[in-house]
């Protein structure tokens, strides 16, 4: 199986105790799964993989790779500060089935670029699955290099794109030019969703955006539309993205709103937050509701 298109980097759902409701993000999942998503991410940011044990990051990683079975790619998150965890979680995913990892560099402590090619080289030689990197400095403190990630893909095969999770356009559309040049089969995927369709105009690979967690249609149509050669629909698609942008701005920890998103659009059962993330500004849910009603009023978005 191959990565492209677009591919939600889901949530991940708790239940009112703050416990990892096993069906209920099995329910998720299938829902996602009936709006024609190229694949599936595991294990992101937006599935707050940071608040989960290494023991229920396994159970969640097994359950949700057996839920997908093969319908679509899985790529599994498998961040950690811990170079030794990263490689388990790592060896889990290869051995539970999943298609690919996406290894975030060390956060924390800030790396010379020599550590992180020890740090991404060390991963990919411990794993026979394609290795993504991906590059958030927002969360992690510093950028991967153009120059930094083209020597990691010349020099292992399997290392083979990137998540840009990353403001900076122009960084996109070097890294897109540059790795061109060495890789042919090496992919760029986007995520801010308002990149989705100017990077595809450049070359991208898709996206793995977060506003595909809970309106994978709006993303979907637009990637169809645009390979298509539909520019005049993709462009109505982008400028609906846009307007969806303004799910950032609710709350600090953008995944308590997305899942608000997730439960007022296909949930009817009760979920929960895991401290400290159970403290969320008391208007969420009226601003969620807004935002979904305006396009299924407007643009025709339906549960």
């Amino acid at each position: 199986m191959t990565f492209h298109g677009i591919i939600p980097p889901v949530v991940t759902l708790f239940d009112e105790a703050g416990n990892l409701d096993v069906a209920l993000n099995q329910k998720y999942v299938n829902e996602l799964l009936k709006h024609n998503i190229h694949g599936i991410l595991l294990m992101g940011s937006s599935g707050e993989f940071s608040s989960l044990t290494i023991k229920e990051r396994k159970l969640y990683v097994e359950e949700m790779i057996k839920t997908i079975n093969k319908r679509v790619p899985v790529l599994v998150g498998i961040g950690h500060t811990s170079l030794q965890e990263v490689l388990d979680l790592s060896c889990h995913a290869e051995e539970r089935g999943a298609d690919g990892v996406l290894v975030v560099n060390p956060y924390y402590w800030k790396s010379s670029e020599e550590q992180l090619y020890h740090f991404f080289s060390l991963v990919a030689k411990n794993t026979k699955l394609p290795v993504f990197l991906y590059n958030i400095p927002s969360l992690t403190g510093q950028t991967l290099s153009v120059d930094l990630v083209k020597k990691l893909a010349a020099n292992h095969t399997n290392i083979c794109g990137i998540k840009e999770t990353i403001s900076d356009f122009s960084h996109i559309r070097e890294i897109i030019m540059e790795l061109s040049k060495i890789r042919e089969d090496f992919k760029v995927f986007t995520a801010f969703d308002d990149h989705l369709l100017p990077a595809l105009m450049i070359g991208s690979a898709g996206s793995i955006n977060g506003s595909s967690v809970f309106a994978p249609e709006i993303s979907v149509s637009l990637y169809e539309n645009y390979k298509q050669r539909n520019l005049d629909e993709a462009e109505k698609n982008h400028q609906m993205i846009t307007k969806l942008m303004d799910i950032y701005t609710i709350c600090p920890t953008f995944f308590t709103t997305m899942k608000e998103a997730v439960h007022q659009r296909w949930l009817t059962e009760k979920t929960g937050h895991r401290a400290p993330y159970d403290v969320y500004p008391s208007d969420l849910s009226e601003k969620v509701s807004s935002l979904l009603n305006l396009f299924e009023e407007k643009e025709g978005l339906k549960s």
